[in-house]
Parts: structure tokens; C-alpha cells; sequence
């Protein structure tokens, strides 16, 4: 059983690095660590302002390639380039977007994230009218490594959707 909701979103400024490797190749912890201090600080220096926990957004995920996106929402829109012309490791300006979302809250260590996934595909298909979509994102409300229980971390998990 799990405890999730549809919401309608606005859309969110966000600042953002994009990071599309093969799954082999990619510590996601290590790159996680790398880009939201990188982030953070790219924000602070274009003037911005962090509105909200760091997110991991999946646009892809899958045993051959993980294409990510790590980043902040933020109050406004930047003078970064478009996340689209940015190199790797690159910090640019991206949204999260607006409309239906299916989300629901994770509790515990990162290991048992997938198994919430499935919970939340699996609810979103028994939701008329709905479709998943592809683009989810993890919002990391606590941070892992300051946390004294591991086992009470939240991650908030949004699940765009589609209307049939």
C-alpha cells in the first residue's frame, strides 16, 4: 500500500546540470555530491536564490544509459544558458515542469527508492484517466549525509502524468 496523491503544478525555475552517461560508467552518489554543491554555488554567483531542496530529475534511467539532471528549484530565471546548450558538468537554466503529478513520499535509506518507484507506477495505473509520463524526480527534503537516522530520510517523488 502506498500513501500518494495527484497534485497540479505550475512550473518551476530551476538551475540544473545534465549529466547523460552509460549506467557503468556513472557513480550516481559521486555525481550527486559533485553537482549540488556546484549548483548551489553557481546560483549564489549569478545572483539567484535556492527556493527548495536539491532534486535528481530521471529522464532516462535504465540498465544501458542514465541521462539525469541534478539541480535546485529557484525564485526566477537566471542569466545561465538553457540547460540544452550546456556542456556536461555545466551549470544551466531548466524547469521542472507544471501540470498533473503523481507523488508520493519515500521514507528510509536511498536503497529502497526503486521499490517506491514501482509502488507509484503501479498506483498511478490504477488512477483513471491517468498515464504515466516520463521525467520523474526525487526531491531530497533531507540530506542524507547530516542526517543522525538514516532510516527517517525523506525523498519526495514526483511522477509527471498524462491525461487520457
Amino acid at each position: 500500500m502506498i500513501d500518494a496523491e495527484i497534485v497540479e503544478l505550475q512550473p518551476q525555475p530551476t538551475a540544473a546540470i545534465r549529466i547523460t552517461q552509460p549506467m557503468a560508467e556513472l557513480d550516481l552518489a559521486s555525481a550527486f555530491d559533485r553537482g549540488i554543491p556546484l549548483v548551489a554555488s553557481t546560483v549564489a554567483t549569478a545572483g539567484g536564490t535556492v527556493n527548495g531542496p536539491p532534486f535528481g530529475r530521471y529522464h532516462r534511467f535504465g540498465p544501458e544509459v542514465v541521462d539525469v539532471e541534478i539541480g535546485f528549484p529557484v525564485d526566477g530565471a537566471l542569466a545561465l544558458p538553457g540547460l540544452a546548450d550546456c556542456a556536461p558538468w555545466e551549470v544551466g537554466r531548466s524547469e521542472l515542469p507544471g501540470g498533473p503529478v503523481a507523488r508520493t513520499m519515500h521514507i528510509g535509506s536511498y536503497v529502497g527508492l526503486s521499490g517506491t518507484y514501482d509502488d507509484l507506477h503501479e498506483w498511478i495505473h490504477e488512477q483513471p484517466g491517468y498515464d504515466d509520463a516520463p521525467g520523474a524526480w526525487e526531491s531530497y527534503v533531507d540530506d542524507a549525509r547530516s542526517a543522525p537516522d538514516r532510516a527517517n530520510i525523506r525523498t519526495l517523488i514526483s511522477w509527471p502524468l498524462t491525461r487520457e
